[in-house]
C-alpha cells in the first residue's frame, strides 16, 4: 500500500512539473526606477528656464516678468540707431528699478559683437535691436545666437508675416527717387531704364561694395526673376537674351546696371545731398530713404519717390528685436520688447516715412499707408542675399563701369 501512495504521488508531482512549463510565465515586480531624464546643458537649462524655442508655449504671465526683471536690476541693448537712448529713457521711466545701457552701435557692429560673445562664452549682451539683414537669417539664426520672443498681448496686432525670424520693429523704405526740383515726374518708368546710355554715371547710391544693406537690396532685384522679365518685356518688347555669366534676368539687370557706372557715396545723407541737394541745375537719381522725406516739407531736400514705377518702386529692410543666447537679463529683455513695440516704445521712431509693423499704427497724413507700400515694394530676400553676397558683391565690382 506504501508503495502504491508513492506511485500515486510521483504521478502527481510529474503533472504538475509538466503544467507549469506550459503555462506563461508572469513578469516578477522589480524595484528597479526609471532612467533619469538626461541632463541638460547651460544652454538648454537657460532655454527651458525661460521658455524660448521649442518651450515656448505663446503665453506669458507678465506679473512675474516684471517682478523677475526688477529684481534683475539691469539691462544692455545692441542696437543700430542713435534714437535707442531716448526709448532708453522712457523705459527707465516706467522701471526705474531697471539701469538699461543702451549702446548704437551700427549693424555690422551689432552682429559682429553678439557673434563674437557668442563664439567666446561670454554672455553679456541682453537685446538685439537691430537689423542684421542676410547674416541675421544665414548665421545668427542658424547658430541659436539670439532667440525669437513674441509678446502675448501684441499677436492680435502685429501679423505673423512680419514676426520671423525674429519680430520686425520696423522697416526702413529704399525707393527709387528724382530731383523735383528739376522733374515734374519721374523721369523713368521702369528700372530697365537705369540701364540705359542716358544715365549712365547719373545715379547715386550707398556704396554696395562696402555696405551689405545696400548689396541685399540690389541682390533682391536679382532674386525677382519673373517680374523682372516681365518688366523687360514691357520696355523692350521682346524677351531678355542672356549673356554668359547671366544665369538669370535678375543678374542680367544688375551687371547692365553696375556697368552704367553708379555713383557710390558713404552714406545716406551723402546720397541726398548729390542728388536732391536744393537749387542743383543738373538732373539725377538715387536709391534714397523715404524717411528722409521729412526734410523735404522742411525744404532742406528737394525730392520725390517714383510713384508708378515698374515693377517696384522700392525695397523694404527690417529692423528686429529678439533675446541675445543666454542673456543675463532675460526677463527685463522681455519687458524692453513689449515696451519698443508699444506706442509709448516705438514714439522716438515715429515720424513721416517710417513703417511699424503694429497694425494699429496710423501713418502721418500724406504717407503712403504700410499696405499701399508693401503694394509696390519688394521686403529684402535675407536668405538669397545671404547665399549671394559673396558672389553678388565680386559680380557687381567686375562689370562696374565696363
Amino acid at each position: 500500500m506504501k508503495k502504491l501512495v508513492t506511485l500515486v504521488t510521483a504521478v502527481m508531482l510529474v503533472a504538475i512539473l509538466a503544467s507549469c512549463g506550459n503555462t506563461p510565465k508572469t513578469p516578477i515586480a522589480s524595484d528597479a526606477t526609471v532612467a533619469p531624464e538626461a541632463t541638460l546643458t547651460a544652454k538648454e537649462q537657460w532655454v527651458k528656464d525661460n521658455q524660448l524655442g521649442s518651450y515656448d508655449t505663446g503665453t506669458q504671465d507678465w506679473a512675474a516678468i516684471e517682478a523677475a526683471a526688477k529684481e534683475e536690476g539691469e539691462l544692455l541693448v545692441y542696437a543700430n540707431s542713435s534714437k535707442v537712448e531716448k526709448a532708453a529713457e522712457k523705459f527707465m521711466e516706467l522701471y526705474p528699478e531697471i539701469k538699461v545701457q543702451a549702446f548704437d552701435l551700427g549693424g555690422d557692429d551689432v552682429l559682429n559683437k553678439v557673434v563674437e560673445e557668442q563664439k567666446a562664452g561670454a554672455f553679456t549682451g541682453d537685446v538685439w535691436f537691430s537689423s542684421g539683414g542676410a547674416n541675421l537669417v544665414g548665421q545668427v539664426m542658424p547658430n541659436e545666437y539670439v532667440w525669437r520672443f513674441m509678446p502675448d498681448s501684441l499677436v492680435d496686432k502685429i501679423p505673423d508675416e512680419f514676426t520671423h525670424p525674429l519680430v520686425m520693429t520696423r522697416l526702413g523704405t529704399s525707393v527709387f527717387a528724382y530731383n523735383s526740383e528739376l522733374n515734374e515726374t519721374c523721369p523713368i518708368k521702369n528700372i530697365w531704364e537705369l540701364t540705359n546710355p542716358e544715365w549712365k554715371g547719373k545715379f547715386f547710391i550707398e556704396d554696395p561694395l562696402n555696405d551689405a544693406s545696400t548689396l541685399s537690396k540690389l541682390l533682391t532685384i536679382v532674386a525677382h526673376e519673373d517680374e523682372m522679365t516681365k518688366a523687360y518685356k514691357d520696355l523692350y518688347g521682346t524677351d531678355p537674351v542672356l549673356d554668359d555669366d547671366t544665369p538669370t534676368v535678375g543678374w542680367l539687370w544688375l551687371k547692365r546696371f553696375a556697368a552704367n557706372g553708379p555713383t557710390p557715396e558713404s552714406g545716406g545723407d551723402e546720397v541726398d545731398a548729390a542728388y536732391a541737394t536744393p537749387g542743383m541745375t543738373e538732373s539725377y537719381m538715387a536709391l534714397g530713404s523715404y524717411s528722409n522725406y521729412p526734410d523735404v516739407l522742411d525744404g532742406n531736400l528737394a525730392f520725390e519717390p517714383c510713384w508708378g514705377l515698374e515693377p517696384i518702386v522700392g525695397i523694404q529692410s527690417q529692423s528686429y528685436v529678439g533675446i541675445i543666447n543666454q542673456a543675463p537679463h532675460p526677463n527685463a529683455a522681455k519687458l524692453w520688447i513689449r515696451f519698443i513695440l508699444s506706442e509709448e516704445g516705438r514714439d522716438p521712431w515715429a515720424k513721416f516715412g517710417t513703417y511699424f509693423t503694429d497694425s494699429t499704427y496710423v501713418v502721418p497724413e500724406g504717407q503712403k499707408t504700410l499696405e499701399e507700400m508693401m503694394g509696390m515694394s519688394w521686403m529684402i530676400d535675407e536668405q538669397f542675399a545671404y547665399d549671394n553676397l559673396v558672389t553678388g558683391r565680386d559680380f557687381y565690382l567686375i562689370n562696374l563701369g565696363e
